[in-house]
């Protein structure tokens, strides 16, 4: 019993000597609590012109390649696939050889696996998805969806596919679409 108590004891002084001291937790906290910022409207001593939000550098280059904010596309056209409460019919951008070879490369990664390569719904993981098998994405049934009901599907899910919206940009997801209608456009 002895021994059991000694374990207890160096154990709990052990505990004791590694903790932090109580007022440098506090100091750090209130620290970050109470840092300088600014709100977004706020007046600026740090910049000349006096103002907290400042316009991009010059020759500042946009991040995605086909930039719908630059064109006659809506935003949300193109972030959601729909116009109102219609998927719209086309893609709302504009499509090039650079595009398809994105979504291909895209396909290969997400949707080949159930799809198949084709898109004839015999990916590899197909046979595993019984009673429920992924469709024929070159079927008469897909050809006639919308681009933008395709953009949700792949952004949303469908059925026991998972959602990709979080992990896939939107101009990605278009580009997949565009590879999709090509895979279409090659069967007839």
């Amino acid at each position: 019993m002895p021994r059991y108590s000694f374990v207890v004891a160096w154990s709990m002084l052990c505990a004791l000597a590694c903790r932090p001291a109580e007022g440098r937790e506090r100091r750090d906290f209130e620290r970050m609590r109470e840092q300088q910022r600014y709100n977004a409207y706020d007046r600026s001593t740090f910049f000349p012109n006096g103002a907290v939000m400042q316009a991009p550098p010059a020759h500042t280059i946009a991040r995605a390649a086909n930039d719908p904010w630059s064109g006659a596309v809506a935003p949300m056209t193109y972030l959601t696939g729909a116009n109102g409460s219609a998927d719209i019919a086309n893609t709302p951008i504009p499509i090039d050889d650079r595009m398809r070879a994105s979504g291909r490369e895209q396909y290969a990664i997400s949707c080949a696996p159930c799809h198949g390569a084709a898109g004839n719904g015999d990916g590899v993981m197909a046979a595993n998805l019984r009673p429920k098998a992924p469709p024929p994405l070159v079927a008469p049934s897909i050809s006639i969806l919308p681009a933008g009901t395709i953009f949700k599907v792949i952004t949303d899910g469908f059925g026991t596919m998972p959602p990709y919206g979080w992990q896939i940009p939107v101009d990605t997801r278009w580009a997949v679409v565009a590879y999709v209608r090509s895979l279409e456009a090659g069967r007839r």
